[in-house]
């Protein structure tokens, strides 16, 4: 089914308001949430207490909950409402010293105990930009980017940016990393990860964060290809995903441009889909097995996805993305001049496209010339593209488009005043939109809220242990390797203990550090010089 696009934008455009805001919304919500300011876990012993911490991307201006749970059981309550402390964009804390507002104590039972944060707000009457584009949003050259939507991560709604500006204009080209408020990450906001993006001014490109919780981009410096990093992009990290070794037959595809991807399943059967956005014999869509050590294989030369064909794809894909429910989306780079083409097109889940290629496309039309980016919301509902536009007086300077994904349907263009070019779009886990791009500085990356009042919960990936105190831990059952020691250890679950040796039971050194769940569990620790006594200290 096509549905034609052409002007109704503007006619559209109050009907999807009112129906957004009978959406399920939840523009602000809490992420980074730490214990002590750590994201490891905390314990808690009588007389003490914790900080709990937490960012929020935008103010709670109806009220934030905190809960504490020993598992379904609710035992404490922590609230803040409107411009109080606790609600504001950005860091805030509060500290539980254990109490409880169920029994009215202040020691509970010795346990574990979770931390779930609740933040509400009263929402915008229209997509709104809840950025500033001050000098925490402002990349010279930003070309992707992308939020890590994993809620069982610690890194849960961290924004990577790809900054790919010539290296001539100074300083290295690679990817910036902000909190979900706009605030550089602790380790540093900056990292090109230990690898060497060139000097051609489009890499890194597009990103994506996997279901392992690694950062995804694209090297469009030469034919395209992907390297992968953890969370932080610490240099030991870099790992080759797709190389040269993977392309189809050069001899027969000289001039393959692998632009935008997909990561598609998960656990054991993740496949990476990218475009061949070369307009002069494009492959369409490729797809590439991962292996367990997250990689394709040197002999897997690619499987074609979607190809192109004479009623849907017909020029070459820029970009794509896949929904919750397995519908592929893709865009295609049209420019002006060019034959008449779809910029954007939707797929049948990649099992039926075989027998029929295209679910819906747009019928073509001059304000999507350039579309360079395309990305569809958590609940599969809406599907946000990026153009670059023509910029002439025939055609607009991009924009920043929303479509209906159940049918194509335009809704709005988010960008109605100046005109992009717009580069990129992602969506967080509850539905605010991102790009880089836009009017008046298109070296900026921008986050739009939704319409409506809007609640989201997160759960900490730390927990609390609480004990009525901490017992000493013993060393058992020693035994020796030529260059090892082995101890069963006996203390109490969920504590790091560290393990000292000495050589005259005044001088300790630090040789190891162990955790665990459980009660005892077995360790060992390297031998060197003297040292004939071991011991394990819990760490304060």
């Amino acid at each position: 089914m096509k549905s034609p696009c052409h002007n109704l934008f503007v006619l559209v455009e109050v009907l999807f308001l009112c129906w957004q805001a009978n959406l399920a919304q939840a523009n602000v919500y809490p992420t980074d949430i730490r214990l002590n300011g750590s994201f490891q876990y905390a314990v808690l012993l009588p007389g003490g207490s914790v900080t709990i911490s937490y960012v929020l991307n935008d103010v709670a201006t109806g009220g934030v909950w905190i809960q504490i749970y020993n598992g379904t059981n609710l035992v404490e309550t922590l609230a803040s409402t409107n411009g109080n402390a606790g609600t504001n964009a950005g860091l805030n804390s509060v500290s539980w010293d254990g109490s409880s507002d169920q029994t009215n104590a202040t020691n509970l039972a010795e346990g574990a105990y979770s931390v779930s944060i609740t933040a509400a707000s009263a929402g915008y009457e229209t997509w709104t930009n809840i950025t500033d584009d001050g000098s925490n949003f402002s990349v010279l050259a930003p070309r992707g980017i992308t939020v890590n939507q994993n809620t069982n991560s610690p890194y849960y709604g961290r924004v990577y940016v790809a900054d790919a500006h010539n290296q001539t204009e100074g300083g290295p080209s690679g990817i910036f990393k902000y909190n979900a408020d706009g605030s550089p990450a602790d380790e540093g906001s900056f990292s090109d990860g230990g690898y060497n993006w060139g000097t051609t001014g489009y890499s890194p490109w597009k990103m994506v964060v996997g279901a392992d919780d690694r950062l995804y981009v694209d090297d469009f410096s030469g034919q395209g290809a992907v390297v992968s990093f953890d969370p932080t992009i610490d240099d030991t990290s870099l790992r080759q995903v797709i190389s040269t070794t993977n392309y189809p037959d050069p001899m027969l595809y000289p001039d393959l441009e692998l632009s935008g991807f997909a990561l598609v399943a998960s656990g054991t059967n993740v496949q990476i889909w990218m475009t061949d956005q070369n307009p002069y014999g494009s492959l369409g869509v490729i797809g590439w097995h991962l292996g367990p050590d997250g990689t394709a294989s040197t002999n897997d030369t690619g499987t074609p996805i979607i190809p192109l064909d004479s009623e849907f794809l017909t020029q070459a894909p820029y970009d794509l993305t896949v929904d919750s429910n397995g519908f592929i989306y893709t865009v295609e780079y049209l420019t002006n001049g060019g034959p008449p083409a779809y910029a954007l097109i939707s797929f049948h889940p990649y099992l039926e496209v075989p027998d029929s290629w295209g679910f819906w496309a747009d019928e073509w039309y001059p304000a999507l010339l350039r579309a360079s980016g395309v990305a569809v919301d958590p609940a599969a509902a809406l599907v946000a593209m990026a153009v670059i536009g023509h910029c002439d007086t025939e055609h607009p300077c991009g924009g920043l488009y929303l479509f209906d994904a159940s049918d194509g349907k335009p809704l709005t263009n988010l960008d109605q005043m100046t005109g992009g070019p717009y580069y990129d779009v992602a969506w967080d886990n509850v539905r605010n939109l991102y790009t880089v791009g836009g009017p008046l500085s298109n070296s900026v990356w921008r986050v739009y809220s939704p319409p409506g009042t809007n609640q989201a919960t997160t759960v900490a990936v730390p927990f609390i242990q609480v004990y009525n105190s901490l017992q000493p831990a013993m060393l058992c059952n020693p035994w020796a390797c030529p260059d090892h020691m082995h101890f069963l250890l006996q203390g109490q679950s969920n504590i790091t203990y560290l393990i000292q040796s000495s050589s005259d039971l005044t001088n300790w050194v630090a040789v190891a550090t162990n955790y665990s769940i459980l009660t005892n569990r077995w360790l060992s620790v390297p031998v060197g010089g003297s040292q004939s006594f071991y011991r394990a200290v819990t760490l304060p």
